[in-house]
């Protein structure tokens, strides 16, 4: 039982280093386990971009050592709060305090004078109508009572109550009218200054200013309205008691009064009514500070994925202890599960979208399980690549890059490696869609700009064209250098556009490393892909063009084993391949799988080569002593015997799958025909079945046109008279009847493609079989002069002498 597992495991092992992922266990060809796969992959992809390896010291004072290099792991943006903080304090004390201007409190008193001398007035007017007309007429004196009665009136209206000396002498000019405008005109002259009650605040504002806030009237409207002005002269402004030792000296209209002390006792009231119509504004004042607090812009301390903090044995400074106190605060506030979540969902867009839009709507990309564990595998590796590369760029920089911005090292990074090794084994069309993944997901690692994305998506583009024919180790590095080339003109206008903006700046020496570093991260992509070629063609069924030329290569031990023992399958090979490397190259498929496809598609006959008539040699013919049905199993056993011989040499799957689809699953007419007119009815009938070949039919473009220039050239070489009337009669009829049984319903030639392929058939072809003049007969001499050209003749006709079949056997029996 153990002996039969570890057998089991070695075949799953083999099928998958070929590629053919059909035969793992069930529960891996599960839906729901690609999905797990897939969100494994966006995963790993994730924790590679957001994971810190960083190493932070616990405790750190000014002026201790660093025990190690400490470099960022990844683009960080601290807040300098002491620096911030100044600025604040600075923006603060710049704001000046705001005072409000109350030209009400003037109106105001006067109001209450107004109210004092009319209620007053009434008051006493009351009294004295009560004593009756004539003590009315005789201007009846008050008694104390009822003066202390209007006092009291008096003094309630106006919020003062005036002295003994000033109430006898308003009550002596009976509250007249002179009395009210004096008092109204002292208060507004004196209160048109502004007044603060203290004016400790203010002497501090000297040199600072203060801004005064005063409603206004328009005159035009009438609408009031708030104007503001800046004042520096704030002695300009009066305490109270300054603005009470002012009544004294504000000069009015003179008007005349019984008594010449009255003026002077009326200013003494008016001393008591003056109130501060001028105060600090402190809830605007506040406002107006936190606003500017509020604008002015954090410090921040601007670190670069891996930029060096501080070396080993350097001293610990206040920068570096900034720094470090941000990274901590950085990972203290607990974010990185929501950053790890943004990062997973951005990543699994940029790996479902492209590709779900791609196979749905491009006919031609249609990528196999293998095809998605090829990616997955090239776009971990890269990644892998990045995160080393971010790790080392501080120690890059120091030991050889000494000047280099540690921006830009990200140019070495091999990221368009990926593109040119996954295109040298698929088409370009998926390759271009991988690209563009990996340039989205690369800058997100690298938390690039859109310069460097645009560097990103033009340099794996590049990588793309310049692999796409690789046919030598040394062209890898050509499409190296082109690629850095590509990047290298990206860079030039993105510093064009940066010079042309006045926000950044364009460092001469930073640019030069740049160009330099582009091209050394071309060569990187080069290297890159020669290192992983042969790991990938060893461990999976995929197959370079540079391995294809190894394979083409005639001394093959396959191809050398087959033209000894099966000359007329070799030549057959070899013209087959001839055509359809012709014909793949006329409709853009691969001609160089074609053709090496075709030097191994029939090797199987090496098993009975003389059961086949192209190395009988005009032998007998070993299927007339056989019945029908034990041909037919011979013939088709030759494609069996074909897979495990290039199974066994370790063949690319790619190769090795067309032995058994360039016959697809096509009926063997000869044999069938002949069962049918040998059948007794009465015992047994032929089953069309069992003289069909297995399949698949063709899978791919190369396989179609393996299978159709095998039947082609077998078909054209069974003709007696090779015209070139017939060879395109024949060219058709092969194409058409393959077309007619379908077998090409399950690969992408379209019509025009057949019609390409059937006009490099015949161009091929007339070539091979051309018409030649006869030479005359010569005499001795001549023939003596010219024998070395009638030998040359002679072997080149022998070419021409091609070993013939049935025309009935066109499956190449």
């Amino acid at each position: 039982m153990p002996e039969k597992l570890v057998r089991k495991m070695k075949s799953k092992m083999k099928s998958f280093r070929r590629g053919d992922f059909n035969e793992m266990p069930e529960i891996f060809q599960r839906r729901g386990m690609q999905w797990l796969f897939l969100l494994l992959l966006v995963f790993v992809v994730s924790f590679l971009t957001t994971v810190s390896l960083q190493y932070i010291p616990s405790h750190v004072q000014e002026g201790m050592i660093s025990p190690r290099d400490i470099k960022a792991d990844r683009n960080y943006e601290i807040v300098d709060i002491e620096a911030t903080d100044k600025f604040k304090m600075e923006a603060l004390e710049s704001v000046l305090p705001v005072y409000d201007f109350d030209d009400l409190v003037s109106e105001s008193i006067a109001e209450r004078i107004r109210l004092a001398f009319a209620n007053t007035r009434v008051r006493y007017e009351a009294l004295l109508e009560a004593k009756g007309p004539k003590k009315r007429a005789a201007k009846h004196k008050l008694t104390e009572e009822e003066s202390d009665e209007l006092k009291e009136v008096f003094a309630q209206n106006l919020g003062v109550t005036p002295t003994s000396g000033q109430w006898k002498l308003l009550t002596g000019e009976r509250f007249d009218q002179r009395s009210e405008d004096f008092l109204i005109s002292l208060i507004k002259k004196v209160l048109e200054r502004p007044i603060v009650a203290e004016r400790a605040g203010l002497d501090a504002l000297k040199e600072k200013g203060i801004i005064i806030r005063r409603t206004v009237t328009d005159e035009e409207n009438g609408e009031p309205s708030l104007k503001e002005a800046v004042i520096k002269e704030v002695s300009e402004i009066l305490s109270t008691d300054e603005a009470r030792k002012l009544v004294e000296k504000v000069e009015l209209t003179e008007v005349t009064f019984r008594s010449p002390l009255y003026p002077d006792k009326l200013r003494i009231l008016v001393k008591e009514l003056v109130e501060p119509n001028f105060a600090l504004n402190r809830t605007e004042t506040q406002k107006r500070k936190d606003q500017s607090a509020a604008n002015v812009q954090n410090v921040m301390l601007k670190v670069k994925s891996g930029e060096m903090i501080v070396r080993e044995g350097s001293r610990y400074e206040l920068l570096h202890m900034k720094i470090l106190e941000g990274i901590k605060q950085e990972r203290k506030r607990g974010l990185y599960p929501l950053e790890f979540i943004g990062t997973f969902l951005l990543v699994f867009l940029f790996i479902t979208v492209p590709f779900y839009l791609a196979e749905k709507f491009f006919r031609r990309i249609r990528p196999t399980r293998a095809d998605h564990f090829l990616m997955a595998f090239i776009g971990l590796s890269i990644f892998i690549i990045v995160r080393v590369s971010i790790m080392l760029a501080p120690a890059f920089q120091s030991a050889i890059f000494f000047n280099a911005p540690i921006t830009a090292l990200h140019y070495a990074i091999p990221i368009a490696g990926g593109a040119m090794l996954l295109r040298m084994y698929l088409g370009a069309e998926i390759t271009m869609i991988f690209a563009v993944s990996m340039s989205a997901l690369s800058g997100l690692l690298l938390e690039a700009d859109i310069s460097f994305f645009a560097y990103l998506i033009m340099s794996n583009f590049a990588a793309v064209i310049a692999v796409a024919n690789v046919d030598k180790r040394s062209a890898i590095i050509r499409a190296g250098l082109i690629t850095g080339a590509a990047g290298i003109l990206v860079i030039l206008g993105t510093q064009a556009i940066a010079l042309a903006s006045a926000a950044e700046t364009v460092s001469l020496s930073g640019f030069v490393w740049s160009i330099v570093l582009a091209l050394l991260g071309g060569i990187g992509c080069a290297i890159y892909t020669m290192i992983a070629a042969p790991i990938v063609e060893s461990v999976s069924g995929y197959t370079s063009d540079i391995k294809l030329l190894e394979l083409a290569n005639l001394n093959h031990p396959l191809l050398r084993e087959l033209i000894v023992r099966a000359p007329g399958t070799y030549h057959h090979s070899h013209l087959v391949g001839v055509l359809g490397e012709a014909a793949a190259e006329a409709i853009g498929a691969n001609a160089l799988l074609v053709r090496v496809g075709a030097y191994y598609h029939d090797i199987g006959k090496m098993k009975k080569p003389s059961y086949f008539i192209e190395n009988t040699k005009g032998g007998s013919n070993k299927h007339e002593k056989l019945s029908p049905n034990m041909s037919s199993l011979i013939i088709s056993a030759h494609v069996k015997d074909g897979v495990e011989m290039a199974n066994s040499a370790h063949i690319p799957k790619m190769i090795a799958d067309m032995i058994p689809q360039h016959h697809g699953t096509r009926l063997m007419n000869y044999f069938y025909i002949k069962a049918k007119e040998s059948e007794d009815p009465a015992l047994s009938k032929a089953d069309e079945k069992d003289f069909r070949y297995p399949g698949p039919k063709p899978q791919s473009r190369e396989a179609a046109i393996l299978m159709l220039a095998d039947t082609t050239e077998a078909s054209v070489r069974a003709l007696k008279e090779k015209s070139s009337t017939r060879i395109q009669q024949t060219v058709q009829r092969a194409i058409n009847d393959i077309f007619a049984e379908s077998q090409l319903d399950e690969c992408e030639l379209t019509l025009q493609d057949l019609n390409d392929i059937a006009k490099s058939f015949v161009r091929i072809l007339l070539g091979i079989y051309h018409q030649r003049i006869e030479y005359p007969e010569k005499d001795d001499n001549e023939k003596a002069e010219i024998s070395v050209v009638d030998e040359s003749s002679t072997r080149e006709g022998a070419d021409d002498e091609l070993p013939s079949e049935p025309a009935t056997k066109s499956e190449k029996t």
